[in-house]
């Protein structure tokens, strides 16, 4: 058996606590491994079950001497940022990689295979414990059954475990491990237990919400020209001098105009720590955790107008120049005349884009370049275009180049896939008009938040042109809602909403929309279906099983008319709730759930409170019954329940002196609430 022997040139306590700071540092600097190993493809497994994290390439892999190379920290042969032997730019050179494992955890296994199958070992306590780490031994097993490439194994420890999977469950975090180079030919998969992700698609900006997008813009060091984009067209090409030899550099961006909660349909990747948009930064094809060298608010404190801050993205840059540094977590440059120079340019470069961008926005947006919609009559002989770029506002920037067409009665205005239309006055304006897509609209409560512009499906001025939906106005009880936000209804009602565009030719224009809001109800039952008395607040049925009496119980019920047996009806509520109560007592899983000799009500205000006191639970029952979980959260009152308990106990004993249909009808929902939380309970493994 061969052995390899570590070489130190430093502390390794120092480098692995300062040169390492995190996990998912740490993370990056196995892939950069791979990466410069060539592997066409690498895998990272987290495997929570056997608390083990493995990471797999198809690399060129280790040989005796390669293995010696790798233990010799901080004396890498590599070159930062030239191209290697693979034809990729080389990411590693502090020869850190044999450290960046043992942020994991402190039992690590190696496979590697470069001409014949090597295995070794290294426990950290045993290393950190050894008096003469220079003299450490790590033993080396050859098998030939081992694959070409590497594979790392880690033991995981409980902290970093835990760390690992609450980072990764995040689609932003562990997109940016996909994504972590720059290079559609190395790829990125990672196996989350369950779940598995690669780096397969192209994430194309350009197509990312495009109907939103208000520019696209490029930039290359190389030809020096700033370029938006609207629309698919090419709206601006402006020469931006590059003067640095030390660095190269190019810029994609997409800069949108989002409506509200627009943000949510951007890829997560571009979501900074802070949920807000950013570009991402790659330094030498490397994903870079810097979100300020490129800043989206850069002008906020300047100018609120001139802000461009929806902007998602790319900026690469590349250098092989040995002052291309960075600190431990790659989330700034290391000071220098070098990145003092590419910080400044991009600050420089970034404000030139959001101030030029800010400057031609709103000519774009709504695409309001008209003077007039409405041309005088004098003009209806002209036939020379030209004369109706008078038409045109001034201010808008693109005011010489517009298109003008005159089709009969009209004026056509068109530039960049969009138009305005003119007519002339003597033409008749048809009326303006608001369609909706719903004449009638019904609502289940407790509701969400409704878009009530959603249901806008067109919508013309007297000219015939387009109304934008910004300029039609929602009022709901003569007050206008903003951004025609209906807020949350909780109670059944009818309710009428119109909508209202004032047209500068034929005046103000109403079009109203009734909606109906009801509470979802379903049988709780047995076996078979009747007429609802006992209900739940669900929009689908549901069955009981934890006891054959509370469900034909319950079919009974449903097959009687309320005022004809109020009593009966009392008692027997009693009853489900008494042997709803029961049950959890006598069941293996609840059987000391109930402090000794306490009433029926105070054991079903403690199934109540139980459930209350867990939002687990509750979201456990939402997700089995179908229920919304507010609507759990309100019915999980305990003074209600006491208060209808008691009027059933009065029911029972009194007769119908005390209790009445209402009494009843009110029970019935709270015991279909009551007995579906009993049946939870008892049946879905997640509460216990």
């Amino acid at each position: 058996m061969e052995h390899s022997k570590i070489t130190i040139s430093g502390n390794i306590i120092s480098e692995l606590s300062e040169k390492i700071p995190s996990n998912i540092i740490a993370l990056n600097e196995l892939l950069k491994n791979s990466y410069d190993a060539g592997a066409p493809s690498v895998t990272v497994t987290l495997n929570s079950t056997e608390k083990k994290l493995i990471v797999k390439d198809d690399g060129a892999g280790m040989d005796k001497a390669d293995i010696d190379t790798l233990f010799h920290i901080s004396n890498s042969e590599k070159k930062y940022g030239t191209l290697n032997k693979f034809g990729r730019i080389t990411q590693g050179s502090k020869g850190l990689g044999f450290l960046s494992v043992f942020k994991f955890g402190k039992k690590v296994k190696w496979e590697t295979r470069k001409s014949n199958g090597l295995r070794f070992n290294v426990d950290f306590d045993m290393l950190v414990a050894s008096r003469d780490i220079s003299n450490f031994e790590i033993e080396i097993e050859e098998d030939n059954t081992i694959e070409k490439g590497t594979t790392i194994t880690i033991e995981l420890d409980e902290y970093n475990l835990r760390s690992l999977e609450t980072y990764l469950s995040e689609e932003k975090n562990y997109k940016k491990i996909l994504y972590s180079f720059n290079d559609s030919k190395f790829a990125i998969t990672l196996n989350l237990n369950t779940q598995t992700y690669n780096n397969k698609q192209i994430i194309d900006i350009k197509k990312i919400e495009a109907d939103s997008q208000l520019f696209y813009i490029t930039y290359n060091s190389s030809d020096q020209k700033i370029i938006f984009y609207y629309n698919g067209y090419e709206l601006m090409n402006e020469e931006f001098k590059f003067f640095s030899h030390d660095y190269s550099l190019s810029i994609e961006l997409a800069i949108y105009q989002l409506a509200p909660y627009g943000k949510s349909k951007i890829d997560p990747l571009f979501y900074n720590g802070n949920n807000e948009l950013t570009p991402l930064n790659y330094v030498n094809g490397n994903l870079f955790n810097n979100y300020d060298i490129f800043d989206p608010n850069i002008m906020k404190n300047i100018k609120t107008t001139l802000v461009l801050n929806q902007m998602i993205g790319y900026i690469c840059i590349n250098s092989s120049n040995k002052d291309m540094n960075f600190n431990s977590d790659r989330s700034q440059f290391l000071q220098n005349e070098l990145t003092d120079s590419i910080k400044n340019f991009l600050y420089d470069v970034n404000r030139h884009i959001q101030v030029n961008g800010s400057s031609i926005k709103k000519h774009l947006a709504d695409f309001d370049i008209l003077t007039t919609t409405i041309i005088p009559a004098e003009y209806t002989s002209i036939t020379d275009v030209e004369k109706f770029r008078k038409f045109i506002k001034d201010d808008f920037y693109f005011k010489s180049i517009v298109n003008i067409v005159r089709v009969s009665d009209k004026v056509e205005f068109s530039l960049f896939g969009k138009s305005k239309t003119a007519i002339f006055r003597q033409v008749k304006p048809k009326p303006a008009t608001i369609k909706l897509s719903v004449s009638k609209l019904s609502v289940s409560v407790p509701s969400n938040q409704i878009d009530l512009k959603e249901y806008i499906e067109s919508a013309y001025n007297s000219a015939g042109s387009s109304i934008s939906k910004d300029d039609i106005l929602v009022f709901y009880n003569g007050e206008k809602l903003e951004n025609g936000i209906l807020n949350s209804i909780e109670e059944p009602s009818e309710i009428k909403v119109e909508y209202q565009y004032n047209d500068s030719v034929t005046g103000l224009l109403i079009q109203p929309l009734a909606i109906s809001f009801y509470r979802p109800s379903s049988h709780v039952t047995g076996k078979g279906t009747g007429v609802q008395v006992i209900t739940l607040p669900s929009k689908e049925s549901y069955n009981i099983t934890y006891n054959g009496y509370v469900g034909n119980l319950i079919n009974q019920i449903n097959s009687l008319n309320i005022p004809d047996y109020v009593e009966l009806i009392a008692c027997s509520i009693r009853s489900i709730f008494e042997i709803s109560v029961d049950c959890i007592s006598k069941s293996a899983k609840f059987s000391s759930f109930y402090a000794p000799k306490i009433s029926l009500d105070e054991k079903v205000i403690q199934v109540i409170e139980y459930i209350k006191n867990n939002k687990k639970y509750m979201q456990y029952i939402a997700q089995s019954t179908k229920i919304e979980y507010t609507t759990i959260d309100n019915f999980l009152d305990a003074e209600k329940y006491k208060s209808g308990i008691s009027s059933a106990h009065l029911g029972a004993h009194k007769s119908g002196t005390y209790i009445g249909v209402s009494d009843v009808e009110h029970l019935a929902k709270l015991v279909g609430f009551f007995v579906v939380m009993i049946n939870e309970m008892l049946n879905n493994s997640q509460i216990c």
